[in-house]
């Protein structure tokens, strides 16, 4: 037994697509990428400003554990030649570092470099008649990124050794 599928006028245009369903279905991929390529693309910013805020972290933590860690801190006595025991990153005042290094681009070699100010006050306090000397320290680092400026800045306090 032999079955012949009939053919019909009507049914000849059905087997491909037409020319709006092909018109629409590249019209849907190319807005899923455009916007594909727009969220890496902002995705890659945010990861810049990421990592620059990394560096300027770290540059201040640094600057704050050598704050902490350089000795002698003996505001209380002197050296032999008169002056007190206070290393010179411990000196009262505003100190101001210029091209510090916040990044550096492996690829490309562009390099972010900022700003450290440090300022030390004299936060001694006086406790049963005696003074107990303590210094306070604030680090702040600035730098500009794509024509935009940022900040980061930390506190420390530092007390005498003895």
């Amino acid at each position: 037994m032999v079955f012949h599928k009939k053919h019909s006028k009507n049914s000849l245009g059905l087997d491909g697509f037409t020319l709006i369903e092909a018109v629409v279905a590249i019209t849907l991929v190319g807005i899923g990428l455009a916007t594909s390529y727009t969220a890496l693309t902002k995705i890659n910013a945010f990861a810049s400003t990421a990592r620059n805020s990394t560096g300027a972290y770290t540059a201040a933590m640094n600057q704050i554990d050598l704050l902490l860690s350089d000795s002698p801190f003996n505001p209380q006595k002197t050296n032999d030649d008169g002056t007190p025991q206070i290393p010179p990153e411990l000196t009262i005042g505003t100190h101001t570092t210029t091209n510090v290094p916040i990044y550096k681009e492996p690829t490309s070699g562009v390099i972010v470099s900022g700003t450290m100010t440090t300022t030390v006050t004299d936060a001694s306090v006086t406790y049963n008649g005696n003074t107990l000397p303590m210094y306070r320290a604030t680090v702040q680092v600035t730098y500009t990124y794509l024509s935009r400026n940022y900040s980061f800045s930390m506190s420390t306090m530092r007390a005498s050794d003895i």
